[in-house]
Parts: structure tokens; C-alpha cells; sequence
């Protein structure tokens, strides 16, 4: 009994180390992030935006007529990379973080979002120019990989 509690609160130590990223479902579009009014072409559109310097919000709209639902096989729901301009990988979100290894899933409703918060403070970044990438962990399908160029002053 006391090995099972010890995994069980070790799992629950795990899950709760986390890195100060923040998760949202949102079916709020405020139109700052380019989006239209409603359910559009019919395919789930991914976006990289610039919050604030260094603080990124990667969403996964449905902009289809039916519900998507996206299957994990652990807790991990996206990753992101920082790159420098010339491709050389500086940094890569899953390779610090830990995850719970159990199957899980995401419903997107019509119109309906999944957005992450992204906070590159913590990187310490120099001066210069960068390429940060994101996209979904999903166990089958498509990945809805997104790319955006920043620059540190």
C-alpha cells in the first residue's frame, strides 16, 4: 500500500513541475490574431502571435462544421522549438519538460480553439535573430505546425 501511494504522489509531483506555460480552450476571438468572424474553410488553422516581447500565444482553431477530437498518448499537447536564423536548434521545449505518460484527448468544438501560452523569458536569449516553432503532439494526423521569426534587442 505505501509503494502505491509513493508512485502515486511521485506522479503527482511530476505533473506538477511545470514551466510556467499556460493553456487555454477559447472560443473567443477578440480579431487581434487576424481571425475572421466565424467557422471559415473548413480545416483547423494554426497561429503564432506575439503577445508581449518574448511571450507567445500558439492557437489551434476548428474552423471546420464538426467536432475534431485529438487523441495524446501522454500529457504533452504541443512542443516548440527556438532556432537561430541559420537552422541550428537552441532550444527544444520536450527535451526539459516532463510528462505523465497516459492516453488522453482534446475536443474542439465548431469555432472553438486550444491555445498555449509560450514564455521564451526563461531562455536567457542574446541579442539577435530567432525562429520559433510550434505545433501539436498528436498520436495520429496532423501536426499544425506554425513558424514565426522574432527578434532580440
Amino acid at each position: 500500500m505505501k509503494k502505491l501511494l509513493m508512485i502515486l504522489l511521485l506522479g503527482l509531483l511530476v505533473t506538477g513541475c511545470g514551466t510556467g506555460n499556460k493553456v487555454s480552450k477559447d472560443n473567443q476571438d477578440d480579431g487581434k490574431n487576424g481571425g475572421g468572424a466565424g467557422i471559415v474553410a473548413g480545416e483547423m488553422a494554426a497561429s503564432l502571435t506575439e503577445k508581449s516581447p518574448l511571450v507567445f500565444q500558439y492557437e489551434v482553431k476548428n474552423q471546420t462544421e464538426e467536432e475534431v477530437t485529438l487523441e495524446f498518448t501522454s500529457s504533452q499537447r504541443y512542443d516548440y522549438s527556438v532556432k537561430t536564423k541559420d537552422g541550428k536548434e537552441i532550444f527544444l521545449f520536450s527535451s526539459v519538460a516532463s510528462f505523465l505518460q497516459a492516453l488522453g484527448e482534446e475536443t474542439v468544438k465548431q469555432g472553438e480553439s486550444l491555445t498555449y501560452e509560450i514564455d521564451l523569458h526563461e531562455l536567457k536569449l542574446g541579442k539577435g535573430d530567432y525562429i520559433l516553432t510550434a505545433w501539436m503532439t498528436p498520436k495520429d494526423g496532423k501536426k499544425f505546425e506554425v513558424t514565426k521569426e522574432f527578434t532580440v534587442k
